[in-house]
């Protein structure tokens, strides 16, 4: 009887450790994304230790979802687009209607998101679901200056080196 119940103390203890690093990471996962959309660098990189999945798609407060950079861009949080491109953020991801981080930046009229992200190589030609690419989609949301930033970029890429 001794026996029996220090192995159901053990499996029991064992399975609340278990739940407990789960929910442990689900809310490293949405500290994550609110740390991204309040540009809380510290709170990212604990999120991230604490297990948080740089690259999740967070459909919280959106259907269409939006991963931490993609919030970081919406948010115009440029210490935060750093910290998680230098942590494995992929640039170039998208939603589920196929926006990157550059078209949220667009979208948002995020300028310095938009330097931030130019500069680290973002395509400025990446259309979303519906043809639309992060330029068109600043203008589309009355983000003149935004488009025309994005617009010089998408130039100096199709133009020939020498």
């Amino acid at each position: 009887m001794r026996i029996r119940l220090s192995a159901l103390l053990v499996a029991t203890a064992i399975a609340v450790l278990l739940a407990g690093s789960s929910l442990l990471a689900q809310d490293a996962q949405g500290r994550l994304w609110d740390s991204a959309i309040a540009g809380d660098t510290l709170g990212i990189r604990q999120a991230l230790a604490d297990g948080a999945k740089i690259d999740s798609l967070d459909v919280r407060r959106n259907p269409n979802g939006r991963r931490a950079l993609n919030w970081a861009a919406l948010h115009n949080r440029v210490d935060a687009i750093e910290m998680l491109l230098a942590n494995g953020a992929p640039l170039e991801a998208v939603n589920r209607t196929g926006f990157t981080a550059l078209n949220h930046a667009g979208e948002a009229g995020s300028l310095e998101a938009a330097r931030a992200l130019l500069a680290a190589g973002a395509d400025p030609a990446h259309a979303n679901n519906a043809g639309y690419a992060p330029a068109m989609t600043a203008r589309e949301n009355g983000h003149q200056e935004v488009a025309v930033l994005i617009e010089a970029a998408a130039a100096a890429q199709e133009s020939p080196r020498e």
